[in-house]
């Protein structure tokens, strides 16, 4: 039986790199060593009143992480297109 797997929201996703980094204050530490331009408290912003990552952190999330950044921010990055679909390859002559 095939199961449809639902894509994370960005919220979802966003949940995701934080538990994978061990939490708020390590995602910060992780992206900023030296916390002066990014917080615990700018990654609880981003949960509880933006509901998504940073435009200007998704990319060095994503590296941290491994969550994708079309799945953090699917209005910046649109997903990919799968490599083995026939219509979105090029025709040779």
């Amino acid at each position: 039986m095939n199961q449809i797997i639902k894509p994370l929201s960005p919220l979802e996703a966003l949940q995701k790199a934080v538990d994978t980094a061990g939490g708020q204050t390590e995602l910060a530490k992780s992206i900023d060593p030296t916390q002066k331009k990014l917080k615990q408290q700018n990654i609880w912003t981003w949960l509880n009143r933006d509901k998504k990552t940073s435009a200007k952190w998704v990319v060095k999330v994503s590296k941290i992480t491994g969550v994708p950044c079309h799945a953090l921010r699917p209005d910046i990055f649109p997903t990919p297109e799968p490599a083995n679909d026939p219509s979105n390859q090029q025709h040779l002559a």
